[in-house]
């Protein structure tokens, strides 16, 4: 007779938040604003850890919970729990039942593994039976996604390696990919001089909100609506109507500024409108209410936006305007270390500042694989298809980063493959300078 797999074994204590809840708090999800349900809470350390940052949290575990209730919340946390259960149809039906529970967002995180893992345990139904007689079903990241993909029938973000993001809302999800690809930049409100003493004294008297006003059009890089600026009532009633008001504000701001801001922006939308291609997602019934404004202002129509991102996607498979593209960033806007034509190597801090080829060709990688901010080096391979992403021991503060992992994204098979260096494999140093990486 087989013995029973024991599941409550693969249960934890934590002092610190789980990795799936730590990449929520990352992408400002647990602000308190919105309720959370933990759908196999474990022992209960990460409801524990919510409670005390004062977000709504429960949760519920067939084990060391089992009389809670299982409750809908607007986001599911399904926490290493898909991993543990052995029999098929019921992993499934888990997924789709934490999935019915998410108002907003479901978070799933697995363990992933690859063969090499997978030959440590003996063979158990499709996945292993580990020493401590628990059950493990090893992932591949690409597995995962397409296994969430297809049981849910939604689109699943990678956000990390074994974590996705599953949005019940296309409208919150729209949101939360628009912000990703919004480089955040630092805007210092040149002001121009007013050529009449009592104009000059009239802007001083409504300084704050002028300066909050013209922040926030730099922000959007276009008009902000009324909707958009908190400050509308008191500067329609300056200028006497909100048609004038951002012509009149920009009379006193430097004009080069507002539009490299404008120039940001639309780049920033380009690069969203390409990866939104990528994959071949379902296109959107419903926009949110800022991206319909960035529509009509940057590109007139949804239509054109959308054939405007796929000719930017397609381009990204030309080597020759990549190499093009690589040369520009480094030559010009000196960025990374460029090795020929072969590669361009840069921090993640500075994907922003690239030409949008290069963030879209590394965005798609993304899609595939996760966050850049959980890595350090990003390099962008000109000629086969792939990029890397580099993970250091401690890139910016030892005196020579070693490496521990390197992760790399076939674009053209759709691949991501994983490789560690601990255990028998000796960590490889960083023979650069790692300031030469960054921006010179």
């Amino acid at each position: 007779m087989t013995e029973q797999i024991e599941r409550h074994r693969t249960a934890q204590r934590r002092s610190a938040l789980s990795s799936p809840m730590q990449h929520l708090l990352r992408f400002g999800f647990l602000d308190g604003s919105r309720s959370l349900f933990d759908y196999g809470c474990g022992r209960g350390d990460d409801l524990r850890l919510l409670s005390e940052m004062k977000v709504p949290a429960t949760g519920w575990d067939p084990v060391f919970r089992s009389d809670a209730e299982r409750q809908p919340a607007d986001i599911v946390n399904l926490g290493f729990v898909l991993n543990v259960i052995e029999d098929a149809d019921e992993r499934r039906e888990t997924l789709k039942s934490a999935f019915s529970l998410a108002r907003k967002v479901l978070v799933v995180s697995v363990m992933l593994g690859y063969q090499s893992k997978r030959e440590q345990f003996a063979t158990f139904e499709d996945g292993v039976r580990t020493q401590r007689n628990t059950f493990q079903k090893y992932y591949a990241q690409d597995e995962f996604r397409a296994y969430v993909e297809k049981t849910l029938g939604a689109n699943a973000i990678p956000t990390a390696a074994g974590i996705c993001l599953v949005f019940r809302d296309a409208v919150e999800e729209q949101l939360f990919l628009l912000a990703r690809q919004q480089v955040r930049r630092e805007w210092r409100l040149l002001r121009r001089e007013p050529n009449s003493e009592a104009v000059a004294a009239l802007i001083q008297e409504h300084r704050e909100q002028i300066d909050a006003y013209w922040l926030r059009a730099l922000e959007l890089g276009r008009p902000a609506t009324p909707e958009e600026c908190p400050e509308a009532q008191s500067l329609m009633r300056l200028v006497g109507s909100w048609r004038r008001v951002h012509e009149w504000v920009g009379r006193f701001f430097s004009p080069e500024e507002f539009e490299a801001a404008a120039i940001g922006r639309q780049e920033d939308l380009l690069v969203y409108f390409a990866l939104s291609h990528f994959g071949q997602r379902r296109p959107y019934s419903q926009l949110p209410d800022r991206l319909q404004r960035d529509v009509r202002f940057f590109f007139d129509s949804i239509t054109k936006a959308r054939n405007a991102g796929k000719r930017a996607l397609f381009a990204t498979g030309d080597s020759a305007r990549l190499e093009e593209a690589a040369a520009f960033c480094h030559e010009e806007l000196g960025i990374g270390v460029l090795n020929d034509d072969h590669d361009l190597t840069f921090h993640q801090s500075v994907l922003g500042e690239c030409l949008p080829l290069i963030r879209i060709y590394v965005g798609c990688a993304l899609q595939l694989f996760g966050d850049a901010g959980s890595v350090d080096l990003i390099k962008v391979h000109l000629q086969s298809g792939k990029v890397t992403f580099l993970v250091y021991d401690d890139f910016e503060g030892a005196a020579t980063p070693r490496l521990v992992e390197r992760i790399k994204v076939d674009l053209p098979r759709l691949r991501v493959d994983f490789f560690d260096y601990v255990g028998e494999y000796e960590p490889q140093p960083l023979t650069e300078d790692p300031a030469t990486f960054y921006v010179r």
